[in-house]
């Protein structure tokens, strides 16, 4: 460990050489097993100005508003846009949610789970907008045979040979430009399994310039795949 620049290390089996990762408050470090710390120390120090630079950007970044538990009071973003949960305690079983001028209006029987009625919620919203995205840009060689959410821990979402798309469900607090671009990408998979200029070539294709989508997921997206 090094002054100014704490890193959490692990050791692993298929590293061929030490490799750096930064993410929302912390620098990690990955080694091949038997690298020493002080080569170890060397090789972050040697990137110190690229490293406070990029916990900078991070630290300046505004995260989206997801909590761990739901309660009465909580602020979430939905599909970009903070939201206010307002909970109604009902003495029936039914349960509603409506979400209304930035404020998600929860009615639940006094023994429901609210976190798991919310993320259900959360999920259907998600579900329902990316195969609205996905039949929207449907075309030859760009339809899918499902679509499922996911909880992936570094990816946002994959398409399998067999043409299943997943998308991570906690893409639900991106805007809708961001959810728009993650789709697309996937669909752009069926035809191109690789991310070659012919699967760019697709995906701009059909949304153009997606920079400022791309920069999102780095830097905002990154809170959302920690808090998985």
């Amino acid at each position: 460990m090094i002054p100014g620049i704490p890193y959490r290390l692990s050791y692993s089996r298929r590293a061929k050489r030490l490799s750096l990762q930064v993410v929302p408050g912390e620098v990690r470090v990955t080694a091949p097993p038997g690298a020493s710390i002080s080569v170890i120390d060397e090789f972050v120090r040697s990137r110190t100005q690229w490293l406070t630079e990029k916990l900078a950007c991070f630290a300046s970044i505004v995260p989206p508003a997801v909590p761990a538990e739901f309660t009465h009071g909580s602020e979430v973003s939905i599909f970009g846009e903070t939201s206010v949960l307002q909970l109604s305690e009902t003495a029936s079983g039914c349960k509603e949610l409506i979400q209304r001028n930035r404020v998600l209006y929860v009615y639940l029987h006094r023994s429901s789970d609210l976190t798991l009625a919310v993320r259900k919620w959360l999920d259907e919203l998600l579900l329902s907008h990316v195969k609205g995205i996905a039949e929207e840009y449907s075309r030859p060689g760009l339809i899918p045979s499902r679509i499922r959410l996911g909880k992936a821990r570094t990816r946002w979402g994959s398409c399998s040979p067999r043409g299943v798309i997943m998308i991570n469900r906690r893409l639900v607090h991106a805007p809708l430009k961001v959810v728009e671009y993650v789709v697309v990408h996937e669909l752009a998979h069926l035809r191109h399994g690789n991310h070659s200029k012919k699967f760019w070539g697709v995906v701009e294709s059909i949304l153009g310039d997606v920079k400022e989508e791309k920069q999102w997921l780095r830097l905002q997206g990154s809170y959302l795949l920690e808090g998985e």
